[in-house]
């Protein structure tokens, strides 16, 4: 027991918990509860004095101990600064209740992570090791030395960022520690070095030793000690010198589990003598290597039912002192292709033999493979040239494309050719599984179909459903052709008259196969993900395109579904890096680049919004309906009324069936037309799809603001909030809104649609 808790008997009392919207101290409003935690309960709040978030932490017993260890968290919080720690801001007090303000950090804790994921790999767990060891270096360079570290107060940050938080414990390193004189146990017996639970002196090892208890659970999905009550687990700890090795129970590189096991070794003066040089072991890349030097590469070996593929070195050609890249790419196209699950990877070591004879028929053959990817690498200058091919196991190409990049950054140049490659070879390899034992034209079919519901011409995803359900009548358990059919569908429902609701049907029924006959397949997660977005459920957007990136991290579409999401929903940094991969992953991806358009266009970036429409126009051949609606709307952002004045005619002008329809609305925001018939349909449009019908009522907001008519533009910006808008960024940024800034029934739908933003990213 801690003493806050025992401070909570007769000589503490219990605080009371805070309701939304009250106010403390005149400054601090609450908007919702973050957690609770043995020293009291965290809140949202709104600070009006600095007008953002923070969070504020009430102490949950007003015991005079209680008060003076949370006054001890302020001082030592506030000693320290550093990217990986949670700043602390002020301690203040309001009719009794104590309390203390911090940074907000929007993320989740780090216990919550292990609970979902088990265990993580080697690669993503030493990151997080790197960003803990680096704050705890700065805070024992502060003099301060944590003494409660464990998963629950260390925050992982929706932006990647790892943060320490609750220094609730904390003592200054030169005080006298009297915890072995009183008899308590400050801490978290999971996470407690020994010279802790016995009451000795602690000092920054001691902080050391939690940091390899945490690193033990990352990396295992348990804790090195376990026992069913705490004095359980404070026996095991003193009774064993060292906890099972972490090998034994997960793959993990000798290095990285050596780092860990040195970190929990029973006396202090045997750990690392700082946690700069847990920082630099882990940090310098030498913890994820082999003994045989290498980055781990190996897969499972091929099983009947899943398709396979051999990568052989590839043929190098230029200047001998770079012989490497052959090799080097080889292995970095390798790792990425062997992240896709359900798609075994035979690592180098098991096509090296074939690399002078490069029969695909025969590596094919002995090592049970379904396709096998050979190449050439070749150097002039500062451009380097990669020319993949793909062969199936007859020894048939069947497919074969170039990809350049410059020299200079070799390293990025891998991953990102790795990436490019192994994301066009896997539809590759998948249909090549299906060849052997499917007809020729169920899998040309599926090929074709696949390629037309990725376009952006408005009557594809019509012909591309109708490609991928002869596909399945010839083919009925071809399972990548059930998970397409269900992006199809989604796609045939947008934008299109659906008033009997007949696609929304199709759509989710179409969906809801896949989820049962498809469920290993990224794209299923994906075609989940875009029927959710329609349905105004982004919650399950965020998680279902997740799972998809989970299951094919090279998954181009879902890395554009969940960047466009993430700039709508208030992440406008992380959208644009995630969208800037998408179109690395496929440079073909318009949508992606119509995202970022629209994100220039309200950050007034207009040179590269003009650079972006440009291409896109390019690519298509033409304007679209789209586009040119894009650039209309842009034209009254901007105020420029000839601009937006010449894309209302293109728009009218398209061969496209309610091209005509739009043009009449966007009359409006030209001073032109009937305000009242253009609001009739607006209200009267065919469809089921939520999504679509929140896009229509967010120009009309534009277009009724940008005529002065205040009134028809806030109740169209209610029906949209009403409806699936979460565009928050928008709301923000939009030019031509500033205009309803003021008014109380604008700021009432930002507050609801902030506050729905904010609940996307909620675990």
């Amino acid at each position: 027991m801690t003493s806050d808790e025992r401070d909570g008997g007769a000589n503490g009392s219990t605080t009371r918990t805070l309701s939304e919207g009250e106010v403390l101290a005149e400054r601090y409003e609450v908007e919702g509860l973050l957690g609770v935690g043995g020293m009291g309960a965290v809140y949202r709040v709104w600070d009006r004095a600095l007008g953002e978030h923070v969070a504020l932490k009430v102490l949950a017993r007003t015991s005079p101990a209680a008060i003076e260890r949370f006054s001890r968290e302020v001082k030592l919080g506030r000693k320290v600064t550093h990217p990986n720690i949670v700043r602390t801001h002020d301690l203040g007090e309001d009719r009794g209740l104590h309390f203390l303000t911090m940074e907000l950090v929007e993320g989740r804790p780090l216990d919550e992570v292990i609970r979902d994921r088990t265990a993580l790999s080697p690669e993503e767990a030493v990151p997080i090791g790197v960003a803990i060891a680096s704050g705890l270096h700065a805070a024992h360079e502060a003099g301060v030395i944590h003494r409660d570290l464990k998963p629950a107060n260390v925050l992982v940050a929706d932006d990647g960022r790892v943060r320490i938080t609750d220094f609730g414990i904390a003592r200054a390193a030169e005080t006298q520690d009297r915890t072995h004189e009183t008899g308590a146990l400050l801490g978290t017996p999971h996470y407690m070095a020994p010279e802790q639970v016995s009451g000795q002196p602690v000092d920054a090892r001691t902080d050391l030793y939690a940091l390899g208890c945490i690193l033990y659970e990352l990396l295992t999905g348990r804790p090195p000690f376990e026992g069913t009550t705490p004095m359980a687990v404070v026996s095991q700890r003193l009774l064993h010198e060292v906890p099972e090795d972490p090998r034994s129970l997960a793959s993990i590189p000798d290095p990285l589990a050596e780092i860990v096991m040195r970190c929990l070794r029973r006396e202090p003066n045997e750990r690392p003598r700082s946690a700069a040089v847990v920082e630099e072991a882990l940090g310098s890349g030498g913890a994820l290597k082999t003994t045989s030097g290498r980055m781990s590469l190996f897969a499972p070996l091929p099983s009947d039912g899943q398709p396979s593929v051999a990568v052989l070195p590839l043929r190098y050609r230029g200047p001998v002192e770079h012989d490497y890249l052959g090799e080097g790419l080889a292995e970095e196209l390798i790792d990425v292709l062997s992240r896709t699950r359900g798609l075994k990877v035979l690592a180098l070591g098991a096509t090296r033999r074939f690399e002078d004879e490069r029969d695909p028929r025969r590596i094919a053959r002995e090592l049970r493979a379904t396709a096998v990817v050979d190449g050439t690498v070749t150097l002039g200058g500062d451009r380097v040239r990669l020319s993949a091919r793909l062969s199936d196991a007859a020894g048939v190409q069947l497919w074969s494309e170039p990809f350049e990049g410059r020299f200079s950054d070799v390293l990025a140049l891998q991953e990102s050719l790795g990436r490019r490659v192994a994301e066009a070879l896997r539809l590759e390899v998948e249909a090549a599984h299906y060849r052997g034992s499917t007809s020729e034209e169920a899998v040309s079919l599926y090929l074709r179909g696949r390629r037309g519901l990725m376009a952006d011409v408005m009557h594809e995803p019509d012909r591309a459903e109708a490609d991928l359900q002869r596909s399945l009548e010839l083919a009925p358990r071809m399972a990548p052709a059930i998970a397409a059919l269900a992006m199809a569908s989604v796609r045939a429902w947008w934008g299109r008259p659906d008033p009997d609701g007949e696609r929304a049907e199709r759509a989710t029924q179409h969906v809801w196969r896949a989820v049962e006959d498809a469920p290993k397949l990224g794209e299923t997660h994906l075609a989940r993900a875009m029927l959710a977005g329609q349905t105004g459920d982004f919650r399950q957007v965020a998680r279902s395109t997740t799972e998809a990136l989970e299951l094919v991290p090279t998954l181009a579409f879902a890395h554009q579904y969940l960047g466009a999401l993430q700039i709508e929903a208030g992440r406008e940094r992380e959208g644009r890096e995630r969208l800037e991969l998408a179109l690395e992953l496929d440079p073909s991806l318009s949508a992606a680049r119509f995202s970022l358009a629209r994100l220039d266009a309200l950050q007034g970036r207009w040179a590269s919004f003009q650079s972006w429409v440009d291409a896109m126009t390019e690519a298509a051949g033409g304007p679209t309906l789209p586009l040119a609606g894009l650039q209309f709307r842009a034209g009254l952002w901007r105020g420029d009324t000839d601009a937006a004045r010449h894309w209302r005619q293109v728009t009218a002008e398209l061969p496209t069936p309610i091209g005509e329809r739009t043009a009449r609305l966007f009359d409006i925001g030209l001073g032109e037309g009937d305000a009242s018939v253009a609001e009739a349909m607006v209200h009267g449009i065919p469809t089921s799809n939520l999504r679509f019908r929140t896009l229509i009522l967010q120009i009309a907001t534009e277009v009724f603001a940008a005529a002065n008519d205040t009134e028809r533009a806030l109740t169209m910006l209610e029906h949209a909030a009403e409806s699936a808008l979460v565009d928050v960024v928008w709301l923000r940024r939009c030019p031509i809104l500033e205009r309803l800034h003021d008014e109380p029934r604008f700021q009432d739908v930002l507050r609801s649609v902030d506050r729905r933003a904010r609940q996307v990213w909620r675990r």
